[in-house]
C-alpha cells in the first residue's frame, strides 16, 4: 500500500530557484532603491541653481529700475537716508515678488563731493587734474535669500540661506530743481 509521507518534509518547489526573470526584477527594484535617491538629489541641486540664478538676476535688475528714477530727475533724493528707502522699497516693488523687504537684508548708502573724493587716499595720476564736483553716490544693497529645498542642510553646509551683494555707482545726477507754478 501507499505509504503516507512524512510531515516534516516539506515540497520540492520550496527548494528550488526563484524563476529567472522574477530574480531580475527583484535586482531591479534594489538597483532602483539606491539610484532614485542619487537622482532627486540632483534635481533638488539644479532647483537650488536655478533659484540662486533667478534670485540675483532679478536682484541686480530690481536695483537698476530702483535707481532710475533718479538718472531720469523724476526723484529728488538728498541725504543717504533718503536714498536707501527709496532703493529698498523700489528693489521690494520691482522684483515681482521674488524679493519682499526681509530678503533685503542691508542698504548701504555713501555720498561722496566727487568720484575724486573717492580715490582721494590714492596718489594722483601725473600733474592736477580738474576736479569735478558733481556729487557720486555709492550704493551697496545685501540680499539674503532662503534656500528653497532642504538639500544645503542635508549636505551640512550649516546655512539656511545664501548671501549676494550688489554695488552701484552714480553720479551725473540731474541737479535737484524747485517746483515752480508758471503763470
Amino acid at each position: 500500500m501507499d505509504r503516507p509521507r512524512p510531515p516534516s518534509r516539506l515540497p520540492s518547489r520550496l527548494h528550488s530557484r526563484p524563476h529567472p526573470r522574477l530574480a531580475a526584477r527583484g535586482a531591479l527594484a534594489v538597483e532602483a532603491a539606491f539610484a532614485l535617491p542619487v537622482i532627486i538629489a540632483g534635481a533638488m541641486m539644479f532647483i537650488e541653481l536655478g533659484n540662486i540664478g533667478l534670485t540675483i538676476a532679478m536682484g541686480g535688475t530690481a536695483l537698476e529700475r530702483a535707481i532710475h528714477p533718479l538718472h531720469a530727475g523724476a526723484v529728488n533724493v538728498t541725504t543717504p537716508g533718503q536714498m536707501e528707502a527709496r532703493v529698498r522699497l523700489g528693489m521690494a516693488a520691482a522684483s515681482h515678488r521674488l524679493l519682499d523687504d526681509a530678503d533685503i537684508a542691508a542698504v548701504a548708502v555713501e555720498r561722496f563731493t566727487s568720484l575724486d573724493a573717492v580715490g582721494a587716499g590714492s596718489t594722483r595720476r601725473g600733474g592736477s587734474t580738474a576736479s569735478r564736483t558733481v556729487p557720486a553716490w555709492r550704493i551697496t544693497v545685501e540680499i539674503r535669500k532662503d534656500f528653497i529645498t532642504p538639500l544645503p542642510r542635508l549636505l551640512g553646509t550649516g546655512g539656511t540661506a545664501f548671501r549676494y551683494q550688489y554695488q552701484q555707482w552714480l553720479d551725473n545726477l540731474p541737479a535737484p530743481t524747485t517746483n515752480m507754478k508758471q503763470d
